[in-house]
């Protein structure tokens, strides 16, 4: 009901402004920002199926070690509305459906079997406001997820699953010059997220924790939100063109059971690929995991569609 409301709203809010732009931007009467926004923001270039998160294939040691794992991630949005609606217009409930996996196959034993994946699928209304600017900060979108579900699809005591409703706050930094549109890195020069969480569905973590003796909680691990930075072509003062480091971590989680990610991703000439990079500290990199404590880094290839 809570996020029902939200969205509520946020459609109602953003239907006034947004039918002002629309027709700023048509005559050419909007501020430079705002025309600078257009082209990537909104219906206009919103493609019915899209990349969510980062997509990529990446191992930890070389394919002849007994320990050689592969790590990969495959994520997609699909746009739920059409763009024309005359009822249900796009820019008030800009529907999404989203589906991440991510697994982690042992590629150096044996029989080569795949450890755990992690399928995530989720519905969510992604507004882009592109309001309250402080120079050239603006909260770039709000994100409403009335349901994401995440399981790792095992039975037993190795089943691991939890719900969530969320709301997300995109704020971007824009770029001096103009970046090229990409459907995979930013558009501007940083972003800054804070997303906040309700969590459901988790007593099966909790009585894990119990039969083996510890006193925590599942969302001591997973905590109650979740906040990251990227930056894009920071390197050698801008001039290497074409890469982004993301950061992230959790937030609100038991102080002892910190996890920090960082992905550095450089697109290769050409291609529609880029080298990617990833390193872990923490608890929580996949459910099956949550309570063990990882280090380690990755390299291989991530891509775009």
């Amino acid at each position: 009901m809570k996020i029902f409301i939200l969205s509520t709203l946020a459609a109602l809010l953003l239907a006034s402004d947004g039918k002002a732009n629309e027709q700023a931007v048509q005559y050419g009467t909007a501020p430079a920002a705002l025309q600078y926004d257009r082209p990537f923001f909104g219906k206009e270039s919103d493609r019915p199926v899209s990349a969510h998160k980062v997509n990529y294939f990446s191992i930890n040691h070389w394919p002849g070690d007994n320990a050689a794992q592969v790590k990969f991630q495959i994520s997609m949005k699909f746009r739920v509305l059409e763009p024309n609606l005359y009822v249900l217009k796009y820019n008030l409930f800009p529907a999404y459906v989203g589906y991440t996996q991510k697994s982690l196959w042992n590629k150096g034993q044996r029989s080569m079997p795949f450890e755990e994946s992690n399928y995530n699928p989720e519905f969510f209304l992604d507004y882009p406001v592109n309001l309250l600017s402080i120079g050239r900060f603006k909260l770039r979108n709000i994100v409403i997820c009335p349901l994401e579900h995440e399981s790792n699809g095992l039975d037993g005591a190795r089943s691991r699953s939890w719900n969530r409703q969320y709301l997300l706050l995109k704020f971007g930094m824009e770029a001096k010059e103009k970046q090229k549109i990409s459907n995979s890195f930013l558009v501007d020069k940083a972003l800054l997220y804070v997303k906040i969480w309700h969590a459901s569905g988790y007593s099966g973590q909790d009585d894990y924790l119990r039969s083996v003796g510890s006193g925590e909680k599942f969302l001591d691990y997973m905590g109650l939100g979740e906040a990251g930075v990227s930056v894009r072509n920071f390197l050698w003062g801008g001039s290497l063109k074409n890469h982004q480091l993301d950061f992230r971590t959790p937030l609100f989680r038991h102080r002892r059971k910190k996890s920090y990610e960082f992905e550095f991703r450089q697109q290769l000439p050409r291609m529609n690929f880029a080298l990617y990079l990833q390193y872990w500290y923490g608890y929580g990199e996949t459910l099956l995991r949550f309570d063990q404590l990882a280090h380690r880094g990755f390299a291989g290839l991530s891509f775009s569609y």
